[in-house]
């Protein structure tokens, strides 16, 4: 019984960081790695040309990352368990935020800006491994 239950566990963990690692948004901060990481420039720098996006969409991107960084910076100085706890009650909200923002900033490109951010996560993930 023990076993069955470690095997059903298992499946159902990997099932769920299948769907994360095939569809990043909004849960990892992919915004981060694209516009305020040195890494992500030339990546960044395709998703506008790909996009047609505007200087102020960019802008709007860049503000959003940078929002999205400070709460990964503030997880640095946690202490405690309802510490934690209320950053990641803060965090849940700011993702769905980023994601209405987003959804309002892009428009008819939203439905390209997803699929271009699978496709580039993809990649991120196949070559890490």
């Amino acid at each position: 019984m023990k076993r069955l239950l470690l095997s059903l566990t298992l499946t159902v963990l990997s099932q769920g960081a299948q769907a994360t690692a095939a569809d990043p948004w909004p849960n990892s901060p992919a915004l981060v790695r694209l516009f305020v990481l040195p890494s992500g420039r030339a990546d960044a720098e395709r998703l506008t040309r790909t996009l047609a996006l505007t200087p102020a969409q960019i802008a709007e991107l860049r503000r959003l990352a940078r929002s999205e960084a400070a709460y990964g910076e503030a997880g640095r100085h946690v202490i405690g368990r309802q510490e934690a706890a209320r950053l990641n009650a803060r965090i849940a909200a700011m993702r769905v935020e980023k994601d209405r923002k987003v959804r309002a900033l892009l428009g008819t490109k939203y439905p390209a800006f997803r699929d271009w951010l699978r496709g580039w996560w993809a990649g991120r993930v196949r070559a890490a491994r």
